[in-house]
Formats: C-alpha cells, sequence, structure tokens
C-alpha cells in the first residue's frame, strides 16, 4: 500500500465522500480486486456508510461494501445482511448524533485481510472522541464478508 493511496482514502473519508450508486455498480460489475486500489475504495465506502444521513445513498454503499450476507460485530452491536447492517448504523448515528468516521490509519492488507483505525468525534457537536480498529476478511468480488470492530479510545462509562 503505498502513501499516496492512504492520503486519497483518508480525504475521501473525511470528506464524507459520496458514491453515485451507478458507479457503485459499475465498479461490482468490473469483479475481483483490483490491488490496493480496491481495498481503499472498499474501506472508504465503509466509512462513507457509516456517515451517510441520507437512507437510500446509505442503503446503496452498504450493499456495494458488504457482500449480501456481510456481517458487522462489535462489543455493543451487531449486523448480519445489508438490512440488518443498515439499520445498525442507522440506529448508532442515532445515538451519537454528529459523529463522523474518519480514516485514523494507514490501511494494511494481506491474503483476504484487512486492518485499519478510524476516529469518531472530539469537535463541538460532537465532543467525546472515540476511536477504534476494524479487522474486515473480504470476499472475492472485494467487498467485506465480515468486519470485527474494536474500541481503542473512549470516554470511561459514567456508574450510576
Amino acid at each position: 500500500m503505498n502513501r499516496r493511496n492512504v492520503l486519497i482514502a483518508t480525504t475521501f473519508a473525511a470528506l464524507g465522500a459520496r458514491f453515485a450508486p451507478d458507479a457503485l455498480a459499475a465498479e461490482r460489475a468490473e469483479g475481483g480486486r483490483s490491488g490496493a486500489g480496491n481495498v481503499n475504495d472498499v474501506v472508504v465506502r465503509y466509512l462513507t456508510a457509516w456517515n451517510e444521513q441520507d437512507a437510500r445513498r446509505r442503503h446503496d454503499l452498504i450493499a456495494a461494501t458488504w457482500t449480501e450476507d456481510g456481517t458487522y460485530v462489535d462489543r455493543v452491536r451487531e449486523g448480519h445482511g445489508h438490512g440488518s447492517i443498515d439499520g445498525m448504523i442507522a440506529k448508532a448515528q442515532g445515538q451519537f448524533p454528529g459523529y463522523r468516521l474518519s480514516l485514523a490509519s494507514g490501511i494494511e492488507a494481506h491474503h483476504d485481510y484487512l486492518r485499519f483505525s478510524w476516529t469518531a468525534g472530539g469537535t463541538a457537536d460532537a465532543p467525546l472522541y472515540i476511536k477504534g480498529t476494524d479487522f474486515a476478511l473480504m470476499a472475492e468480488d472485494g467487498r467485506f464478508r465480515s468486519v470485527i470492530g474494536f474500541v481503542d479510545a473512549a470516554p470511561a462509562p459514567v456508574s450510576r
């Protein structure tokens, strides 16, 4: 993975890049993985899906990012399949309004696995800072088969 591709992916994720459904369909139609560029693209789509407020665009991003039977799991949430992942992301957005995920590391990939870190918050609209690392398993078509998320830094829970 070269530095230029990481910077491009970071920039798109920070800007909350939007992807047209037609462009996503064309990319999927090409089939297979095209090396580091495809890994960057899927991570950018993943982060953009978490940031997307429009339900239709978010659903299109999820379909372009995960296989139909794809999964996401972390300590507090999980989704199985496009509809479940979409509902999970929408619920997280409702719980954490104003939070936007941004790439916080390079993307390390080997075999069918990849790892990257992200940040969210630390702004006036979303004051609590959260950082995490996600591990993904890629499918043959270049989409995620599964993502497992870990929170690396977050505010301490308030005891009642």
